[in-house]
């Protein structure tokens, strides 16, 4: 298939991909950091959500090569 991305649209899926990262290790340093079994629960939950989202989008880029 061929890349229909310009450099635009790749230079913003790098940035969102790094801004899902970013807040997959943001949430889970909060997880291990909090005592309340909810919030932590929480927390890990917001990581994991995160963890998704990035690697759906990398799966999607990995598929338009």
């Amino acid at each position: 298939m061929q890349n229909c991305f310009t450099s635009k649209d790749l230079s913003i899926l790098e940035d969102q991909l790094g801004h899902e990262a970013m807040a997959n290790h943001k949430a889970a340093a909060y997880a291990e950091s909090l005592q309340d079994p909810q919030l932590r629960a929480l927390a890990n939950t917001l990581a994991a959500h995160h963890k998704k989202r990035y690697e759906a989008m990398l799966c999607y880029l990995n598929s338009q090569q």
